[in-house]
């Protein structure tokens, strides 16, 4: 969980797709909401093309081995995605992501990524003056790491 932290920390894949490919299994397979792909080198051209390179922010709020072969990290998710010829600015949100590592080797064998997508909150937040309307922003990294227990990385109310 150390080098899947500080890996985060530095390269924030999960917004750049610049994945660290040594510590992921040769059948990687990702999963959210919305999304299934194969192959870390798949997810890290789509995580690439998806994200806008100058906004996109993964901020670690906490990275732990929460059981066996389970790596949870939860984090902030904010910047653009490019979605249309302007780009979708998001409104920041908290991501939990599940990593399932081999018991034998433990490389990453999955990813599933989980949140609360809120598509009438995310028009409203492209508009200024209707921000309000679209309910707060996830709260600070900083915030949510106050709230945050790291043995298991749940966020208290």
């Amino acid at each position: 969980a150390d080098a899947i932290n500080d890996g985060l920390r530095t390269n924030e894949w999960f917004v750049t797709g610049r994945g660290l490919p040594q510590y992921f299994s040769d059948a990687f397979t990702f999963s959210d909401p919305d999304v299934s792909l194969d192959g870390i080198e798949p997810y890290c051209r789509q995580v690439r093309r998806l994200f806008d390179q100058e906004t996109s922010r993964c901020e670690v709020v906490c990275c732990s081995a929460t059981a066996p072969n389970t790596i949870t990290v939860v984090w902030r998710n904010s910047g653009k995605v490019n979605i249309g010829p302007l780009g979708v600015e998001l409104k920041p949100y908290v991501v939990t992501t599940t990593l399932k590592t081999d018991p034998t080797d433990g490389l990453i064998m999955s990813q599933v990524d989980d949140f609360v997508s809120d598509g009438p909150g995310l028009l409203l937040y492209q508009l200024p003056l209707l921000r309000p309307l679209a309910g707060p922003p996830a709260p600070s990294a900083e915030a949510l790491r106050e709230r945050c227990n790291f043995a298991t990385c749940a966020l208290a109310a």
